[in-house]
């Protein structure tokens, strides 16, 4: 059994994938509902919040894309 350490780059997709999910999901933006006054970018503050996260979810998605996270090298240290 050959045990495999976490590099750094899987470290921080991992930090800012949780961050992400926990920002998405944090009930404090509820407080927020039945008001019209704070805007991002034109919309409604709940809208404008999850249309945010939803972009940083995306695009940490794509840099775990291009960096082929959660794929493993193989044993000559060839990329596949």
């Amino acid at each position: 059994m050959t045990k495999h350490k976490m590099s750094g780059k899987s470290k921080l997709i991992w930090l800012l994938l949780i961050l992400g999910f926990a920002a998405m999901e944090f009930p404090g933006v509820l407080f927020f509902h039945n008001k019209v006054e704070p805007f991002i970018f034109g919309f409604p503050f709940i809208y404008g919040y999850i249309l945010i996260l939803w972009a940083f979810m995306c695009i940490v998605m794509f840099y775990a894309y291009k960096v082929n996270w959660g794929e493993r090298d193989s044993e000559g240290g060839e990329k596949k």
